[in-house]
């Protein structure tokens, strides 16, 4: 090949690598690993900065719903949290369509009632 080529190539490759980069395509939670987590079974919610409560607590709630609840912490990176958009977007599709339309203020209800009683403690 002639170097003009190997180098448009070159570039072309890295271009397609900041693009799957910018969209969260190289973490953990992205489109592609929610849609394998929804196929097996592991549906999650994935939340960022600091937890009001623990997962442990939080997830006697999040199974009645059919999923578990994650969070990732308090320092992510805009590609991170492309990411972690798109990995929640496909979750909330497979969520409605498992629990209902309104399912989303049903949890939080329950959520409110928790920090109430948490608080009361």
């Amino acid at each position: 090949m002639k170097r003009k080529k190997k180098i448009l190539i070159g570039i072309g490759i890295l271009l397609f690598g900041i693009l799957l980069w910018s969209f969260g395509f190289v973490n953990r939670y992205n489109f592609l690993t929610a849609k394998i987590d929804v196929m097996n079974g592991n549906p999650k919610i994935v939340t960022v900065g600091l937890p009001i409560f623990s997962n442990t607590e939080l997830n006697l709630i999040t199974e009645k719903y059919g999923f578990k609840n994650v969070n990732f912490g308090c320092m992510v990176t805009q590609s991170e949290l492309n990411g972690i958009d798109a990995y929640n977007a496909v979750m909330e599709r497979y969520l409605e369509k498992k629990n209902g339309m309104n399912w989303r203020k049903k949890y939080e209800k329950k959520i409110d009632s928790f920090i109430k009683i948490k608080r009361l403690n």
